[in-house]
């Protein structure tokens, strides 16, 4: 096999480009987030998404929001983050009300205590939904699971009809990443802009 160089892109032309790929809908086996709207009301007011990095829980955490009756308030805690609480309260409102629906995306960086001050700070909001690594802390609303057949979906989506042939194989770069779609889409993109190379 020979290492082929791809041609360059702008980086617009990109089908992996960031806003193409957060412009993709959440889509798991059968679940929408139409039937997640009514599950909620099984689960309670406070539940959780749950599943690995790069499984879609942002984007269905996103989607909800826009769908959900009620004033959305959307708290982004990143990877890594010093100190999560106080990242988290500044995205707060003061004070919470009824008529709030919070959306936390990346509770797992919150410890115990902080986790504790973030119920107390939202017990009136009339709905809690928090993104998690693990289940455990809230009900779980759903498990996202990603799957290489996921995988091959999404790159069919993204990837023009009239593309050339530069995609690698992808149950390695599924294997590679762990089962992480978002960095499996990222090495794609390194792949059409020219940054990495493709065994064919």
């Amino acid at each position: 096999m020979n290492s082929v160089a791809v041609a360059r892109y702008r980086p617009a032309d990109n089908p992996f480009a960031s806003h193409r790929v957060e412009g993709l809908a959440y889509r798991s086996k059968g679940i929408h987030a139409a039937a997640l709207r009514l599950r909620l009301e099984e689960t309670g007011p406070r539940s959780a998404i749950v599943g690995p990095k790069g499984s879609g829980k942002t984007t269905l955490l996103g989607e909800l929001a826009s769908t959900l009756p009620g004033e959305p308030v959307l708290v982004r805690i990143e990877g890594g983050c010093r100190h999560p609480w106080r990242t988290a309260r500044t995205q707060l409102p003061r004070p919470v009300t009824p008529n709030h629906l919070v959306l936390v995306d990346g509770a797992e960086q919150l410890g115990p205590l902080e986790w504790r001050l973030l119920l107390r700070a939202t017990r009136h909001a009339r709905i809690l939904l928090a993104t998690l690594h693990r289940p455990g802390l809230l009900p779980t609303l759903i498990e996202c699971r990603p799957d290489l057949e996921l995988l091959r979906e999404l790159v069919d989506e993204l990837t023009p009809v009239d593309a050339p042939t530069l995609i690698p194989d992808l149950e390695e770069l599924f294997r590679r990443h762990g089962g992480n779609i978002r960095s499996c889409l990222r090495e794609l993109y390194d792949v059409y802009a020219g940054r990495a190379s493709v065994e064919l």
